[in-house]
Formats: C-alpha cells, sequence, structure tokens
C-alpha cells in the first residue's frame, strides 16, 4: 500500500487495513498447527511450557508489528513508529520463535541432506548470517531504497519477507538449542551479540544525528502529534530502535548466561559425583 494523502486520520482507513484479518488468519493457523503438532501430550516432539510461551508471544508481536493499527501509523504517519514495528520483526519475534520450537523439530530438520536444508546451513554460518541481515538492514534504511519501499506494495512485501527471513539466520547462531548444531562457544555468542549491536549502530546513528529529514516518505504526511514533527520523530526513531535493540540483546545474553552457568553446574555435579564414587572405590 502506498502513501496517500487522503487519509488524514487513522480513523479514514477501514478495518481490513487497520486490522489486516488475512494476517491474523494467517498468523492463528501457524500457532493452531503449532499446538496441534507440538503442543499436545500425543505430539512427536513435546514442547515445555516455557517453549509454548515463547512461540506464542512471538506470533502476537508478529501480528502486533505487521497487522495491527501499528502497521499503518508507521508507515503513513510516525517513522518512529515505523522503527517499532521494524525492533519487533526483526528483533523480537525471530528469537521468541526459535527458542518456541522444540528441539526434535531442528535434529529432523538439520539431519535431512537436500539443496534446501544445505542452503539454510550456509546461511546460517555465524559469519555469513550476521553480516547478510546487518548488511540488508542498513541497505533498506538507505533513503533512496527506504522511499522506494515504502511507496510500492510489493516491493515493501518482499523487502520486508526477505528482511525477516535473514533475522531468523541472524540469530540461529547464538539461540541454536541443539549441542550438536552448536558452531560457536558461549563466550564466543557473547561476542557475536556484541558484534551485531556494533554494526547496527551506524544506521541507528545516522537517523539519529542527521541535520535533514532523510525520508521524503514522511516529509508531507498529517502530524498526529504536534510535539513530534518530521525531524524530531526521525531522531525519536533512530532512539527507539537503538533502545530496543538493546533490550532485546540484553535478554538474548541473559539466556546465554542461564544456559552456560546452567551448563557448567551439570559438569560440576558430574565431576562431584564421580569423585565421591572414586572415593568409594578406594575405601
Amino acid at each position: 500500500m502506498g502513501h496517500t494523502m487522503a487519509h488524514e486520520k487513522i480513523s479514514d482507513f477501514s478495518f481490513y487495513s487497520l486490522y489486516r484479518p488475512d494476517i491474523f488468519m494467517l498468523i492463528l493457523m501457524v500457532g493452531i498447527l503449532y499446538y496441534k503438532f507440538y503442543g499436545s501430550r500425543t505430539s512427536n516432539f513435546q514442547t515445555t511450557k516455557l517453549q509454548k510461551f515463547f512461540f506464542t508471544a512471538g506470533l502476537v508481536f508478529l501480528y502486533v508489528a505487521k497487522g495491527s493499527p501499528l502497521n499503518v501509523i508507521g508507515h503513513h504517519y510516525l517513522f518512529s513508529v515505523h522503527m517499532v514495528e521494524m525492533a519487533v520483526s526483526y528483533l523480537a519475534v525471530p528469537p521468541l520463535m526459535i527458542l518456541g520450537m522444540p528441539h526434535g523439530f531442528y535434529r529432523k530438520w538439520f539431519s535431512r541432506q537436500n539443496k534446501l536444508m544445505n542452503t539454510i546451513s550456509f546461511l546460517t554460518k555465524p559469519l555469513i548470517a550476521i553480516l547478510l541481515f546487518i548488511t540488508l538492514f542498513s541497505i533498506y534504511h538507505m533513503p533512496v531504497i527506504f522511499d522506494a519501499v515504502m511507496a510500492n506494495g510489493l516491493l515493501a512485501l518482499i523487502s520486508h519477507t526477505i528482511l525477516l527471513l535473514t533475522a531468523f539466520t541472524m540469530w540461529w547462531p547464538v539461540l541454536c538449542p541443539i549441542e550438536e548444531l552448536n558452531t560457536l562457544s558461549d563466550l564466543q555468542k557473547v561476542g557475536y551479540v556484541f558484534a551485531s549491536g556494533v554494526l547496527l549502530t551506524p544506521a541507528c546513528a545516522l537517523i539519529m544525528f542527521a541535520n535533514d529529514l532523510l525520508y521524503a516518505t514522511y516529509a508531507h504526511v498529517p502530524e498526529l502529534y504536534s510535539f513530534l514533527p518530521p525531524m524530531e520523530d526521525q531522531m525519536t526513531g533512530g532512539i527507539v530502535m537503538k533502545i530496543l535493540q538493546e533490550v532485546v540483546y540484553g535478554f538474548v545474553l541473559g539466556h546465554i548466561f542461564y544456559k552456560w552457568v546452567k551448563r557448567e553446574r551439570a559438569k560440576d555435579k558430574e565431576d562431584l559425583a564421580l569423585i565421591k564414587m572414586s572415593a568409594a572405590n578406594n575405601s
């Protein structure tokens, strides 16, 4: 959907545009299939309550970002809201959904040798994964690219789909729950997260500290709030993206450290058990 000055108020948009029942039904169907195949006691792959919570939260956030009035406001009125949508879609949703899938699912699919899985395995290699997403994310926010995408509905759909898919590949190296599929140590995962944050910073800084309005898309849109004219809205967008990025990265780092400590404690218990067993045998 391109921009149009016919919509001076949000209430001018149709119910379909504001709440996207097609996206809601698609996400609902994904949720139903998830609980049918992975959420019941008879499922081949069992999921924990925490995994169900993560996956459900990911679906809810995806709808809020792509199917709720947030999308309309971000697309037609406020760049800062669009950046909230971007942060939720590509920084929050993929980690939640990756953590929400049962481990058996990953073992089954990554054990297959075909073109699709070979391509996924290639794209999830740490260096390729991080550089691909960061590069595409940065290119997307170049003014000439951004304005072209926002003016063309099909181009926007293609661009956002690619960004979502590459966001999943970007998060996989640090959130992979299967030991045999892990290519990074815990310390390397921490470095990976910090590197991702550093590489995203220039795009946010360019937006935050620009002296001019970067995006023609928001140059003449109706102002929803008098205290947030286009320049302030643009600066706020960069700040919001950086803050939400740090929040998500903090969550991911917390998850990494939790798994790290849990693994070390398990090793300590094993070592202690071996020591006790050795002492008992020697006595």
